[in-house]
């Protein structure tokens, strides 16, 4: 199909086109006309996550793209929370539930009122006021009302009492002249009676407000008093004043100062306003400096001055409660209650500017009782109002399918959220995305903050073991050394080696000096003669010998410890001295001997025996050095044993205590970097709303037209596709392009399709048109067989299926030939053998179809020649009808002799495959080609065959409308100018 079809196939379904979509449209618009209006705010969070200061801010950190968006959705993914949204739902239900009236910056009048109706009983009693849930309040409402009642039958008795004493002076007729010279009288002329009651004499021109003011009482209570039904008095009529005080209970008057009012005093005294300015008479709240004013008797009462001082907190703070204790008269206990009371006040105030979601005049502290109440109701099970509320039902304010409607979305590529959500009431509007913005700022921080405590706490643990660990290794450390007397092991045993290898090296020096002195003492004596050897061995050199090796033996010994020994270093020096003296006395000795001076080779005798001493002395020192460092080898042998294990113990203790120490420093590392990485998340959870919830004043713009809008363009796409559709399904031959396609014959012609009379009239220039269009083109196919002069010329008229319009046709062409003045027969044909009637031959015939039907050969036989004059074989043309090829036989020799053969199509049938099947084989069967008649066609199908065809009143309309519009077009304005 081109443009052009397209066009034509939406002209002719035009008003199914527009019309639907025009109905769709106004459905949408009555579906619609009453939506409600809709409120829309928003908030703006700033996040701090990729441009934030933290701890880690001022070291160069690549921001990942990752780690970020993995960030930001996080955070959208907890507002979108189902945690998130049931905590905000049942804050902002609390909020609702808490409000003693509408209050629109909250919700609206119309939603209050439908949520109070809504809300069951057992839910509102879940809502703390004053500390009291609803059951206690209802409590005490009831015991409030008790004492009303109370209240009201003591009046009635103190009515009855003053009445009846009233009644008894009345009878009695006088007053006791005592009462008016009484002092207490004075010029007010006032007396008290045994009943103590005190009257008033009434003087000419005194009211009854006077007297009233004059003596502090109202003047509703002198009319209740006297039984007064007006204010008019009498002069000389005594009324009743009031009950005089009895002794101990006097009335407490209060002068007012500069800058107190009735609240103050009333606040003062415990007592109510409105009960303070009826004692007094007082209109208005305005006191002027020295005033005395009343202060109601029996103020003193506990229970009373509890009731009236708890009414009168109420009247200063509704919804803030403070603990009423008993109050005496001492004014100091007024200033701490009043003290007390100021505080709480700007407490409670002060709370609620910190929480954005406290409606003013609530108690924060009742506020979140109120929501901890909501919260446990909710959770208990999953059959309550409350959970229901939220999950089940579609509650518009309430419900997590209505605040799960909010739009979250990171503000381009900032450190921003924003959150957008709509609701029907402004109020809740605004204080949903408020709640929302709280819940969702604290349960992000708390989320924040748990991702490190675990990882702190495990640290701290791990810290804590290993430095009880090392502590641990340093304790054995220090007691090893204590045990072993270790103060430095490397130095000690450093100091040891060196030490020994100078004994080793002095050992060795005093065998060398020891054998020298050895050698030397036989060459002398070998020299000397054998009477000095005799009195050298004599008892007393040799007692000084062996005295002086003996201490020479001992300084030898001590000189090691001479340094850090006092004591040592004394008897050193002893020792020294005794040794200088007996070297003098042997020398004396030997001196004495130097008679003997010569050896035995003629040597002087004094130089031998200076060298034989001096050599002695040299062998006895090396001797006892030797014995003496003898024992300290030893001594540093078992210093080597001692200390050889010890080093590979020290060495393991030591290891022990390396590790333990690298284990704490690195668990103490990873403790500081979780706790910097813990302040980091703190500072950059510190999340803040920067553009809070506004709110909405106008509500957002309808969609309705939008709607409207897009339900007309669906029906019209819809009802266009629809139309396409069943256009590119349509299999039936309706045009004749398309039946010449699907049955490749040469096209005769066609006939419209005429519904009713007046359409039959309207058309019959077109349908004799038609019919001449195919009886020429019949006599054109004629014309091109080989015998143009046959005659008749045989006409078959055939069709795939029944009722196909073929007699209608053949009438038509028929009454048209002979109206061309043509003689033709018309043979149509008859399966009932008992219907037969008297007929025409000259015009038509209707034949039988027997049980040979098939087998006809010629004419006559199929027209029963007997019954046809002769002359009725003189035709032009004959045209036979045949009954349809697939439901019923035909002659096949007698087909073989048309002249023409016309298959009749009906426009509104579809050619299936039994239809071409024996369409096939009918044109197997013959000798020439079929033509096609298409029958019944819609009039725009037949603009493939004539032009100006005749218009529907509908399309004539639009061509006038068109006309209309386009006739100022056909003016053309020529503006000439002026020479």
């Amino acid at each position: 199909m081109d443009i052009g079809q397209f066009l034509k196939l939406f002209k002719r379904n035009l008003v199914i086109l527009i019309a639907i979509p025009l109905i769709l449209a106004f459905v949408v618009y009555f579906l619609t006309r009453n939506q409600t209006l809709e409120y829309e705010s928003e908030v703006l969070i700033y996040t701090g996550i990729t441009t934030g200061y933290s701890i880690e801010s001022n070291t160069q950190q690549s921001s990942n793209f990752f780690t970020t968006s993995a960030q930001f959705d996080n955070i959208i993914a907890m507002l979108s929370s189902r945690q998130t949204i049931v905590s905000t739902s049942l804050w902002l239900l609390a909020q609702d539930l808490s409000l003693e009236s509408y209050n629109n910056q909250y919700i609206s009048k119309e939603h209050y009122k439908k949520l109070q109706e809504f809300i069951p009983k057992r839910v509102k009693d879940l809502v703390v006021k004053y500390n009291k849930s609803g059951i206690e309040r209802e409590k005490e409402e009831q015991i409030k009302n008790l004492e009303k009642e109370i209240t009201s039958l003591e009046r009635e008795i103190t009515k009855k009492k003053n009445k009846a004493a009233q009644n008894k002076i009345r009878q009695d007729g006088y007053v006791d002249p005592a009462f008016r010279s009484s002092a207490g009288v004075g010029k007010d002329r006032a007396a008290v009676d045994n009943n103590n009651y005190v009257f008033h004499e009434v003087q000419q021109g005194e009211s009854l407000s006077e007297i009233a003011s004059r003596y502090g009482v109202s003047r509703g209570q002198l009319m209740d008093l006297n039984n007064l039904t007006t204010g008019d008095l009498s002069g000389g009529q005594s009324i009743i004043i009031k009950k005089s005080t009895p002794s101990g209970m006097t009335s407490k008057y209060h002068t007012v100062k500069r800058g107190e009012t009735l609240y103050s005093i009333a606040k003062r005294y415990g007592i109510n306003i409105s009960k303070l300015r009826e004692n007094n008479n007082l209109n208005n709240r305005a006191l002027s400096p020295g005033q005395k004013i009343i202060i109601e008797q029996g103020y003193n009462s506990l229970s009373n001055q509890g009731s009236s001082y708890d009414y009168a907190v109420k009247q200063v703070s509704p919804g803030i409660v403070v603990q009423s204790s008993p109050v005496s008269s001492n004014n100091d206990n007024y200033d701490g209650i009043t003290t007390k009371i100021s505080t709480t006040i700007s407490s409670s105030t002060d709370a609620s500017k910190k929480d954005p979601i406290t409606p003013s005049g609530i108690n924060p502290e009742d506020f979140q009782k109120t929501f901890n109440n909501l919260m446990a109701f909710y959770s208990a099970n999953d059959s309550n109002f409350i959970y229901g509320l939220l999950h089940y039902g579609q509650h518009p304010h309430y419900s997590i399918a209505k605040i799960s409607q909010l739009q979250v979305f990171r503000e381009k590529n900032s450190d921003m959220v924003k959150i957008i959500y709509s609701a029907d009431d402004p109020g809740i509007c605004q204080q949903t995305l408020k709640i929302l913005s709280k819940v969702f700022m604290k349960n992000y921080k708390m989320l924040r903050e748990n991702e490190t405590n675990l990882v702190i706490n495990y640290f701290e643990e791990q810290v804590a073991l290993a430095d009880k660990k090392l502590q641990e290794a340093e304790d054995r450390l220090l007691k090893f050394n204590m045990k072993n007397n270790i103060i430095n092991y490397y130095e000690q045993s450093k100091y040891i080696a060196s030490q020994k290898e100078d004994l080793d090296l002095y050992y060795q020096n005093e065998q060398v000096r020891m054998a020298s002195s050895a050698s030397s003492l036989r060459e002398l004596e070998t020299n000397l003669t054998a009477r000095d050897s005799i009195y050298l061995k004599s008892d007393e050199i040799n007692q000084m010998k062996k005295e002086l090796s003996d201490i020479t033996e001992a300084i030898v010994l001590n000189e090691l410890s001479e340094s850090y020994d006092e004591r040592t270093k004394n008897k050193l020096n002893m020792l020294r001295l005794r040794q200088k003296d007996l070297q003098d006395h042997i020398k004396l000795y030997v001196d004495q001997l130097f008679l003997y001076s010569h050896s035995t080779q003629g040597m002087p005798i004094k130089t031998l025996l200076e060298s034989w001493l001096t050599n002695t002395l040299s062998y006895e020192e090396a001797k006892a050095a030797l014995i003496v460092l003898a024992r300290r080898k030893m001594d540093f042998v078992r210093t080597y044993q001692k200390f050889a294990p010890l080093g590979a113990m020290l060495k393991r203790i030591e290891r022990e205590i390396k590790v333990a120490e690298q284990s704490y420093l690195e668990l103490l590392r990873s403790l500081n970097a979780a706790k910097m990485k813990q302040q980091r998340l703190d500072m950059s959870t510190n999340i803040k709303v920067v553009d809070p919830a506004f709110f909405p004043i106008s509500p957002k713009a309808s969609k309705t037209k939008i709607l409207i809008a897009a339900a007309f363009m669906f029906g019209l796409i819809m009802v266009a596709f629809v139309i396409l559709i069943l256009e590119y399904f349509d299999s039936s031959v309706k045009s004749p392009n398309r039946v010449k396609y699907e049955t490749k014959l040469e096209l005769a012609g066609a006939y419209p399709r005429i519904g009713s009379a007046a359409q039959a009239r309207e058309l019959a220039r077109i349908t004799g048109r038609l019919v001449d269009m195919i009886i020429q083109n019949i006599k054109v196919k004629l014309a091109r067989s080989q015998d143009e002069d046959k005659k008749p010329k045989i006409v078959l008229m055939v069709s795939t299926q029944d009722k196909m319009g073929k007699t209608l046709l053949g009438q038509k062409i028929v009454n048209r030939l002979r109206d061309m003045g043509h003689t033709i027969l018309y043979a149509n044909y008859s399966k009932d053998n008992e219907n037969e009637f008297e007929e025409d031959y000259n015009y038509s015939f209707t034949y039988k179809i027997g049980n040979d039907f098939i087998d006809l050969d010629s004419i006559p036989d199929l027209l029963n020649a007997k019954n046809i004059r002769k002359e009725n074989y003189e035709y032009d043309y004959m045209f036979i009808e045949l009954p349809s090829i697939v439901y019923n036989n035909y002659p096949i020799k007698l087909i073989n002799l048309a002249d023409s053969v016309l298959l009749v199509v009906s426009a509104n049938s579809s050619l299936q495959k039994a239809d071409k099947n024996a369409l096939d084989i009918f044109k197997g069967s013959i000798n020439i080609d079929p033509m096609v008649i298409l029958n019944e066609v819609e009039l725009y199908n037949l603009e493939e065959l004539l032009t100006s065809l005749p218009k529907s009143k509908r399309q004539a309309l639009i061509k006038k409308i068109k006309n209309v519009l386009s006739y100022p077009l056909k003016y053309k304005i020529n503006i000439r100018k002026e020479e």
